[in-house]
């Protein structure tokens, strides 16, 4: 248990680590000021500003870029405006599509509920109404995980797979039924879950 502790306070102590490294780091190499939504779905805008931090140096070295630049063009009567210049955060421009964790969520929810009453009332036998749900979890596992390695290849290669349809979107919504399948999972074998986490 005590290990557990010590693992979880690291990740703590790590994860605000990895912002350092989104600064002038675009994974498509020389993309400059590459604005929302991106082109490679890495889009990170920790300083409201617009633009992907991936795709322009950090602020602080920004603003020395400013200040060179001011100082080397006008002289030393640059410095003094430097100090008026303010950074005006760039508000993000509204998603294009909206995912359907609700709707999606409900009626999974309705339709398990649906089998479970068919299940108990003998109108299919509970192993149906378990393999019409493990079956169902399988398929959207694999579509999540096929869609998730285009993305990868996309991302990490450049090399774009067109598709019918918007592979992100699709990823992200088989990703929703699949946890709401999960957690119904879950809830099948929990005294399992239980006895292997004794709780």
């Amino acid at each position: 248990m005590e290990t557990k502790k010590i693992i979880f306070a690291l990740l703590l102590l790590i994860l605000p680590l990895v912002t350092v490294f989104a600064w002038d780091n675009c994974p498509f190499g020389e993309v400059v000021n590459c604005t929302y939504p991106g082109d490679c779905n890495k889009y990170i805008d920790a300083d409201n500003d617009g633009i992907c931090d991936y795709s322009q140096p950090a602020p602080e070295n920004r603003i020395n870029n400013v200040t060179n630049n001011l100082t080397n063009k006008v002289g030393a009567s640059a410095k003094s405006d430097v100090t008026e210049i303010t950074e005006k955060s760039a508000e993000r421009p509204a998603a294009k599509e909206t995912y359907h964790l609700l709707q999606v969520s409900l009626l999974l929810i309705i339709l398990y509920l649906i089998s479970y009453v068919l299940s108990k009332k003998n109108a299919i036998s509970i192993a149906t109404h378990r393999k019409i749900w493990n079956v169902l979890l399988l398929i959207t596992f694999f579509i999540s995980g096929l869609l998730g390695v285009l993305l990868m290849i996309k991302i990490d290669f450049g090399i774009v797979i067109s598709l019918p349809f918007d592979i992100l979107f699709w990823h992200v919504e088989a990703g929703i039924i699949m946890v709401v399948i999960s957690i119904f999972h879950i809830l099948w074998h929990w005294q399992y879950f239980k006895n292997i986490l004794k709780i």
